[in-house]
């Protein structure tokens, strides 16, 4: 895993340290997005700040991307090994009601077309809400 992660930041440009190394592992550990609070939880020994910070770097340099998916916390999600500043992947997310997961939908592509030229889009966000297959199982 430590190869995985090394590589990941290598790629993007990122100073490797070992909080940097932590949050990233955690990420690399769930598929699904992640809010500030949990990570904290995954990783009680480390501080608040460094993991925000930690959050903004990767963001900047496209390791992962916001996630607003109705809730009331950011949540963040890890990027696709294509995306950067310039072609940022603009892709749905799915938010389940019941468990709070929230997930890329990648493969699903948006295109948005015909935006009038006096306006300028500063963010956008697509989210589909249900329940994701395991809250679905768990009711039977």
């Amino acid at each position: 895993m430590n190869k995985q992660i090394i590589r990941l930041l290598e790629e993007k440009n990122i100073k490797i340290t070992s909080v940097r190394m932590l949050v990233l592992d955690v990420f690399l550990q769930n598929n699904f997005a992640l809010s500030l609070a949990n990570i904290e939880d995954e990783l009680p020994w480390s501080d608040r700040i460094s993991i925000y910070r930690t959050l903004k770097t990767f963001e900047k340099k496209t390791l992962i991307h916001q996630v607003n998916d109705g809730s009331k916390s950011t949540k963040y999600a890890l990027c696709s090994e294509h995306c950067n500043l310039i072609e940022h992947k603009i892709h749905p997310h799915f938010h389940c009601e019941k468990c709070n997961k929230t997930i890329c939908l990648e493969e699903q592509k948006i295109n948005i077309n015909n935006i009038p030229p006096n306006i300028t889009i500063n963010n956008y966000s697509l989210v589909l809400n249900g329940l994701c297959s395991d809250c679905i199982s768990s009711q039977s």
